[in-house]
């Protein structure tokens, strides 16, 4: 191999590529004897059996994941949170390397990348990965691996909505990815929780917010109420009158600026005109609704003895 060719493989302009398989090393003309060499002189490390990292530094996240890859097997992926965060997903703090290979394949140990979980189904198959760049599970399936993958309901749900606001991927994709799943714990609420991203808005209608009122011993509200507001007329979701308390229910979509703004501005309006007026997440209902209405319910006894009180 030409002392040209092997500086391009080390140069740091290579994408800031810094693990190599054996296929990728062969393509570039690196024999085995220079690989060796190279190895042996602590150039470079190896991956056993697997290919090389062509420096002896710290690995940073790109070149983990890479490492990771080529340690477990060649047609191994990136799955779940690692796979969305390959794809540019922020907001996750998951710093294990979550990676996905079929069921059948021979895999190797991973020594060297850290912290490596490895996931192996019969659900998903070539169709569902990206190859281009670092191979990973497209962000749809990466989206639905990642909330199966979760340890709750409110993390399996955090994995959805992150990337369709995020714009990554369409409530639609995920929900097409998320038909082959058939089993599993989460699967009746995630469902659920999809549709309520799809609708965008409030999907959850007043029957089901009035029902989820009296399971959890909360009095039913007055429903599409109208106050007179700084800018006129406000329709409230719900109002509990006595207690002076309106609660305006969002939908899944609602991470628009726009729409949030004006919400902020509606019930800032109500708070002018002395009602606690407070904000729901449907998504908050659906996969956390005991706590919500335990604290709730504590609002609105305190507001009823406040009201009881004499003046003066």
């Amino acid at each position: 191999m030409s002392t040209r060719r092997l500086r391009n493989l080390e140069a740091p302009a290579s994408a800031g590529q810094r693990v190599y398989t054996l296929a990728e090393l062969t393509e570039a003309g690196v024999s085995r004897g220079t690989r060796r060499n190279h190895v042996e002189a602590e150039r470079w490390r190896s991956i056993p059996h697997r290919g090389v990292v062509v420096d002896c530094g710290p690995l940073d996240p790109t070149n983990a994941w890479r490492a990771a890859l080529a340690e477990v097997a060649c047609t191994a992926r990136l799955g779940g949170v690692t796979a969305l965060q390959a794809a540019g997903v922020t907001g996750l703090s998951d710093t294990a390397i979550h990676v996905w290979v079929r069921k059948s394949v021979r895999k190797g140990r991973s020594t060297m990348a850290g912290e490596v979980v490895l996931h192996e189904s019969r659900r998903w198959d070539d169709a569902d990965a990206v190859d281009s760049g670092i191979p990973r599970a497209r962000p749809a399936v990466a989206a639905v691996q990642a909330a199966l993958w979760s340890r709750s309901v409110r993390e399996a749900s955090l994995m959805l909505v992150l990337p369709v606001q995020q714009r990554l991927v369409t409530a639609d994709h995920l929900l097409e990815a998320f038909e082959r799943v058939r089993r599993h714990e989460f699967r009746n609420v995630l469902r659920q929780v999809l549709a309520d991203i799809r609708a965008g808005g409030h999907s959850m209608n007043e029957l089901d917010f009035v029902r989820l009122c009296g399971a959890h011993g909360i009095p039913a509200p007055a429903q599409q109420v109208v106050r007179r507001g700084p800018d006129g007329r406000i329709y409230v979701d719900c109002r509990w009158e006595r207690q002076g308390v309106s609660l305006e229910i969002q939908g899944a979509g609602h991470g628009d600026l726009l729409n949030s703004l004006d919400d902020d501005l509606r019930l800032l309006g109500l708070v002018t005109d002395g009602d606690v007026a407070l904000s729901v997440s449907v998504l908050t209902l659906r996969i956390d609704a005991a706590r919500w209405f335990q604290r709730f319910g504590a609002l609105l006894r305190s507001r009823e003895r406040a009201a009881q009180r004499p003046a003066g």
